[in-house]
């Protein structure tokens, strides 16, 4: 593999996790400092995105931008992609982060891996082998240390945060799971584009955050174009980018940034206090994600001798 094409790939798809967690961390901000509920920021936040990836879809190839609801079982899919893994995904996420803070929320959010993991044994009807078992005791024991700061029968975290974060792993599994046949007719771009626009529109009428407008204010523009930006538009554009330039496997394992960045971010930025135990958690469940890779890695390696 060429050596230039490595460094860029590696370095765009840590952007790409960087700016991930960064759009949480801007998410904290506004839910602390403006008054803003994830009701008002998930449907903004969507149709924003929505409308700025199809313009750009449209400009790069319009012919194929209207692929996915062409078919009956296309436009049911994009129907549960746009629920389950989008608009529940992030709704679910953005309140994790409000009862919460970035870092716990994001954490929690990377349960998916394990999550997919073991609805995978279950459709395969195949037992997980010991990394797989270790990946998922690692995924539990992470949770339960954050959860309950490592002492039985207390809650260190709300009850609220810790349900709206494994909701946001449980529907960031279905975001992972749910889209691949389409994605075999359009690029992921206009999948997210289409889910996001749809998405939002729905939420409009459901959460009428016109009703609830916060005081508009240079931070609160910058903290939304933060999250549309660079955490949408620019961080999947420079994830799909590193995968082509490295690969999926290499690419997700950079990318698993993500929560470091969350932590880091709100702790220096915000002043989120993070205690002993929630460190430990954390770096629990994010080994879970290296260790699938690696293992996934591995049985590639094997299928392909």
């Amino acid at each position: 593999m060429n050596k230039s094409k490595t460094a860029a790939g590696v370095i765009l798809s840590l952007l790409g996790g960087i700016f991930w967690g960064f759009s949480g961390s801007c998410g904290q901000y506004l839910f602390t400092y403006h008054g803003v509920s994830s009701q008002w920021l998930v449907p903004i936040r969507m149709v924003l995105s929505g409308v700025i990836l199809l313009t750009f879809c449209a400009v790069k190839n319009k012919k194929k931008i209207f692929a996915v609801w062409q078919g009956r079982n296309n436009i049911i899919r994009m129907a549960a992609f746009t629920v389950f893994g989008l608009v529940l995904c992030q709704y679910s996420y953005f309140t994790a982060i409000q009862l919460s803070n970035a870092g716990i929320a994001t954490v929690l959010q990377y349960l998916s891996p394990a999550m997919i993991l073991v609805f995978t044994c279950f459709k395969n009807k195949k037992p997980p082998v010991m990394t797989e078992i270790i990946a998922i005791i690692l995924a539990i024991g992470g949770t339960f240390v954050i959860a309950t700061g490592g002492k039985i029968g207390s809650l260190s975290v709300s009850t609220g945060a810790l349900i709206w974060g494994l909701l946001a792993g449980i529907f960031l599994a279905c975001y992972s799971l749910i889209p691949g046949p389409i994605l075999e007719i359009a690029d992921t771009p206009t999948v997210l584009g289409w889910g996001s626009l749809v998405g939002g529109i729905l939420l409009l009428p459901v959460f009428r955050p016109w009703e609830t407008m916060p005081v508009i204010s240079l931070p609160l523009v910058g903290a939304v174009a933060g999250i549309v930006i660079l955490g949408t538009v620019l961080a999947y554009t420079f994830y799909l980018e590193g995968i082509h330039l490295i690969g999926a496997t290499n690419a997700s394992i950079i990318s698993s940034i993500e929560p470091v960045a969350a932590t880091v971010i709100s702790a220096l930025w915000l002043g989120t206090d993070f205690s002993g135990t929630d460190i430990i958690g954390f770096v629990m469940i994010i080994s879970t994600i290296f260790i699938i890779s690696f293992h996934t890695k591995q049985n590639q390696k094997v299928n392909n001798m």
